[in-house]
């Protein structure tokens, strides 16, 4: 890794002397600290517990490399939390982020292949977190054709751990082993477009093989996740909207039968240049009887993003087994060029009613929370955000989240917050004129 970097310094240097008549070069990067308190993020927090304070940092560097056939990418990133690393350590925690080349096979079709991200749509199934530290990018395949309005790709994945001569278990660093996908999308009519999708994982099959020893040949479970969105939205008219729906088929590594589905609108209204108001809600599935009929009712999650959705405390981005319906409201307020709000209020449910690890029911309202953002525009290369979030519990929700472990005997919490302040720094260190 070393290496690696020494490699991307020396590059930096001899940039001003590659000519630049038919070749792009641009060197950016990324310094992202975020100082978080968290006093019940994700999860409450008895009374006898103090909250957490640190401070969290993403770097990238990234290199890109462009002509008219070809676009080459790679992106070095470090995430550490401050302190995690010794002033004297000498740990290195520098590694590649994305390393891809895109490639014009002929107009319209160009290929994409090396570790790359992954978006799509609302982002529920694919996407590119900015939230997270670490990102997330997969190792893959892409073709994609263009032609007008109209997109297809198509992605192609398989997972090894290190080079084998042999079929070896997987020890998984993916969600998946082998991967495929179509995705297409296009315009349909005055405003309206319209996008599909079918994904297919393949999921390593050790059951009636007597384990992991006796994995020798590469048996397969596939999981099947199709569907896809609808969009309006225009110009001359104030309001826009998205309709979504996800489901699931095949089997999941316990050979249970998958049914999961996912379902969501989304309202937007522009009352001004300075006013935006949405209101929505999401469904995923839930099962009323546990797997004893042999089926999954819950929708498995790919490789979506978590924090995007239902919240920003991140309660219920794994939703429980009973299923969850979320429904919200925004208002977003572009008080400046530079500066600009946004509040959120959350009602949660399940689907059904349910019981936790130690068998103590609980009812469908399982609480609310609301947000606040601040985003401000510094200048051209920072931007700062900021946001305080609130969680109301209820005795649903410390049963829901495994706090009661006796019937009727609720812990004392704290009242769960959580409070951020995040700097995003991109400066460009070099780049050719276009």
């Amino acid at each position: 890794m070393k290496r690696g970097i020494k490699i991307m310094v020396l590059i930096v240097l001899l940039c001003p002397a590659i000519s630049t008549k038919a070749q792009n070069v641009l060197i950016d990067g990324e310094l992202r600290p975020r100082t978080e308190f968290q006093d019940g993020f994700k999860t409450p927090v008895l009374k006898s517990n103090a909250p957490g304070f640190f401070t969290s940092e993403r770097t990238r560097l990234g290199l890109t490399f462009s002509t008219g056939l070809l676009t080459a990418q790679i992106t070095l990133q470090d995430a550490r939390v401050f302190g995690q690393y010794g002033s004297t350590d000498a740990t290195a925690s520098t590694g590649i982020y994305e390393a891809w080349a895109d490639m014009v096979l002929f107009p319209g079709m160009s290929f994409k292949i090396g570790r790359q991200t992954v978006k799509y749509d609302d982002n529920r199934l694919f996407s590119a977190p900015a939230w997270n530290i670490t990102g997330t990018t997969h190792d893959l395949a892409l073709f994609k054709y263009s032609i007008n309005d109209f997109q297809a790709h198509l992605g192609l994945a398989y997972n090894n751990k290190s080079e084998t001569a042999t079929e070896v278990f997987y020890t998984p660093g993916a969600k998946y082993r082998s991967m495929g996908y179509l995705w297409f999308s296009s315009p349909v009519f005055n405003g309206f477009s319209a996008s599909a999708i079918v994904v297919d994982e393949g999921m390593q099959d050790t059951l009636g093989l007597g384990g992991i020893a006796n994995y020798k040949q590469p048996k397969m479970i596939q999981t099947v996740t199709y569907g896809g969105n609808l969009r309006y939205e225009s110009t001359d008219f104030p309001l826009s909207g998205l309709a979504t729906a996800y489901f699931q088929a095949g089997k999941n590594v316990a050979r249970k039968e998958m049914k999961g589905t996912i379902a969501a609108l989304k309202l937007n209204y522009k009352f001004s240049k300075f006013l935006t108001a949405s209101v929505g809600t999401d469904y995923f599935s839930g099962d009323d009887n546990g797997t004893t009929d042999g089926e999954v009712k819950n929708f498995r999650k790919l490789c979506g993003s978590d924090h995007t959705f239902n919240g920003y405390m991140d309660y219920w981005n794994t939703p429980l087994t009973t299923g969850l319906l979320d429904y919200y409201g925004f208002v977003i307020g572009q008080i400046s060029k530079d500066l600009c709000m946004e509040g959120s209020f959350h009602v949660f449910s399940t689907e059904y009613a349910g019981k936790n690890k130690k068998n103590i029911a609980y009812g469908k309202n399982i609480g609310s929370e609301f947000d606040l953002l601040v985003n401000y525009k510094l200048n051209s290369w920072v931007s700062i955000q900021g946001g305080y979030c609130r969680y109301f519990t209820n005795n649903n929700t410390l049963i829901a989240k495994d706090m009661v472990t006796t019937a009727n005997a609720y812990p004392e919490i704290r009242s769960p917050q959580w409070a951020y302040v995040m700097f995003t720094i991109k400066p460009t260190f070099f780049k050719t004129a276009p």
